[in-house]
């Protein structure tokens, strides 16, 4: 191959390759840099709902705790029974769903 080959060649291939002379697409980039933005509002919201979730995990853990520790005293004694406990935990889901539901509503 001779030189003139070779220019030619490099020519055709840089006229190929070249970005198109043009404004660039900037509805694309709008569009990519709200995709980003909405990704990043979803991870920081996953991560305010599992935040809250475990908190009231604990919550109702510790309401159960509560409720164990209570029923060891005699004195409330004959108001644990198995009946009792078969009432506590219906009773604190709905506390619970309540409690969650009207922070959610709130905006809390």
């Amino acid at each position: 191959m001779s030189e003139s080959d070779d220019r030619d060649l490099d020519a055709m291939l840089g006229s190929l390759l070249a970005p198109p002379a043009g404004p660039g697409d900037r509805d694309f980039a709008l569009r990519v840099d709200r995709a980003i933005d909405v990704e990043a509002a979803y991870a920081r919201a996953r991560r305010r709902f599992w935040a809250s979730f475990a908190f009231e995990a604990a919550a109702v853990a510790a309401l159960f705790a509560a409720l164990w520790l209570l029923s060891g005293i005699p004195l409330l004694a004959p108001l644990a029974g198995p009946a009792q406990w078969g009432l506590a935990p219906p009773l604190l889901l709905v506390v619970l769903l309540w409690f969650g539901g009207t922070r959610r509503l709130r905006g809390v």
